[in-house]
């Protein structure tokens, strides 16, 4: 191989370039006709760009994941088993080891501590949070306590002097070191959340709470994991959230929308919620029927309202049976007094379960002309009665919500000059009268549907968005309907 070498004045690990371009000068130096020469210059050129490629191969060999003979034999030799060892020690597994048994010790004293730790807090009004928060305080002290101990003993085990007087600082106490950082603010910062029990400890005891007025908690609820329980909404105004646990949010008649929440003001944990306002349900048909499937009594096993024959049927588990309430003998006339035959129509009804277990329904019926008018109806659910029914402004269902122990209808009619045009009333309903109480003299015709806002002490405020922002009008009330 060293002949084709020198035959084209190359050296051994010469690139494809230099190689081209020593062969095509040796070319060009040939006589004409000089075909041994040619065939010389190609069997050089073909052995030479032969050896290159073998020792490419032997260079992948020999790679960082494939080392050479040399590299593996103080590993594979007699004494190979003590230098592998050597390597790890240099390393510093070890250390790295401990700083994460110096993490799982700290979290496992959090959480046998806030099991075992009993109510700090006997005297206070809200026992439920105050077991909580004794919990969680015990628990981030002694954590919080015991790391700080535990990181000094291990960068001081760490860097002690050595029997040759020399400290060693190895690569896996300084990735243990970086590991003890993280662990220190994730998943929470131990510090901050230690000081803001530490401060929440004197308005535990004398009760002092933060209250937030009229906090709106539709589409704000976001599954989370904190101290205070698995649901947290935000506050109003510019400030941090306020941590509500699910057990203060049940209720079996419909969605939270608006309260009064009450809260510790440096953890934001919720001691109570005083609901203010709360959505009822909307129900869609499914074939001929509505099934109104939102928690009853005990007593009741289904409602569903038939189209067909307009009859709402109630079935009840106790001796009573079934009970029908025929809606299609409701007293419906026109302007002129006169009886007005109707079908119910459209796929959209609303539905509450009124205090005395009465039921409230709203729904659309169509007149022989194929006009549209909502209808409300309350309905005995034991003997099947209609207590009362009237005919709302609008032709369709839009929202119901309960306020201050009123009814809210929110209805909707088509604008026939547009196919995306909505126009939006409001209607009182106040379950001591039996009767509508209150008429909104204000309508909105808007092109997509509102979200209800605030419930202020004399309106209803619509916006664009369920937070309340970019309010777009507000239905009046008066103050005592809403108090």
């Amino acid at each position: 191989m060293e002949n084709y070498y020198d035959l084209l004045g190359l050296q051994p690990g010469c690139s494809k370039r230099q190689l081209k371009k020593a062969y095509h000068a040796a070319i060009r130096r040939l006589e004409t006709g000089d075909l041994i020469g040619e065939e010389r210059l190609e069997q050089a050129y073909r052995n030479i760009n032969a050896d290159r490629k073998h020792q490419k191969l032997e260079k992948k060999k020999h790679g960082f994941w494939k080392t050479s003979k040399e590299s593996r034999a103080r590993f594979t030799g007699p004494r190979g088993s003590e230098a592998a060892i050597n390597v790890i020690k240099r390393f510093g597994f070890r250390e790295l080891i401990c700083a994460l048994g110096v993490i799982l010790i700290s979290w496992a004293f959090y959480l046998l501590c806030s099991f075992v730790t009993p109510n700090l807090f006997p005297v206070s009004q809200y026992p439920l949070l105050a077991k909580t928060f004794s919990q969680r305080l015990v628990a981030a002290v002694t954590q919080l306590t015991l790391y700080v101990v535990l990181v000094i003993a291990y960068i001081c085990h760490s860097l002690r002097r050595r029997t040759n007087g020399l400290r060693r600082l190895r690569l896996g106490f300084i990735f243990g070191c970086a590991l003890l950082i993280v662990a220190f603010f994730v998943p929470q910062n131990q510090i901050g959340n230690t000081v803001s029990l530490l401060r929440d400890m004197k308005p535990l005891k004398q009760n002092t709470f933060a209250v937030t007025n009229n906090i709106l908690l539709e589409d704000a609820f976001l599954q989370t994991k904190n101290s205070f329980g698995n649901l947290y909404t935000y506050k109003a105004g510019k400030s941090n959230k306020v941590f509500i646990p699910e057990s203060l949010l049940e209720d079996p008649e419909g969605t939270v929308h608006q309260a009064v929440v009450t809260f510790l003001p440096h953890t934001h944990a919720a001691a109570k919620v005083n609901v203010r306002a709360m959505e009822n349900h909307m129900f869609g048909s499914i074939g001929d029927c509505f099934f109104l499937d939102f928690p009853t009594n005990k007593n009741i096993k289904s409602i569903y309202l038939r189209r067909s024959d307009a009859t709402l049927v109630i079935e009840r588990t106790d001796s009573i049976g079934v009970v029908k309430a025929k809606l299609s003998e409701l007293d419906l006339k026109d302007k002129n007094g006169q009886p007005v035959p109707f079908t119910i129509t459209a796929d959209k009804m609303a539905a509450a379960i009124l205090p005395d277990d009465r039921l409230l329904v709203s729904f659309t019926v169509e007149d022989d002309d194929g006009h549209n008018t909502c209808v409300a109806a309350v309905i005995d659910q034991i003997t099947g009665a209609i207590m009362g029914h009237w005919r709302l402004k609008g032709e369709f269902p839009f929202k119901l919500f309960s306020c201050a122990d009123k009814y809210y209808l929110f209805t909707q009619s088509l604008v026939k000059t547009s196919f995306v045009d909505r126009v939006y009333y409001m209607q009182i309903y106040d379950p001591a009268q039996n009767k509508i109480v209150h008429t909104a003299p204000e309508s909105y015709s808007l092109g997509s549907a509102p979200h209800i806002g605030s419930f202020d002490s004399n309106c209803v405020w619509i916006s664009k968005h369920s937070n309340g922002e970019d309010p777009i009008g507000k239905f009046t009330v008066p103050k005592d309907l809403m108090n």
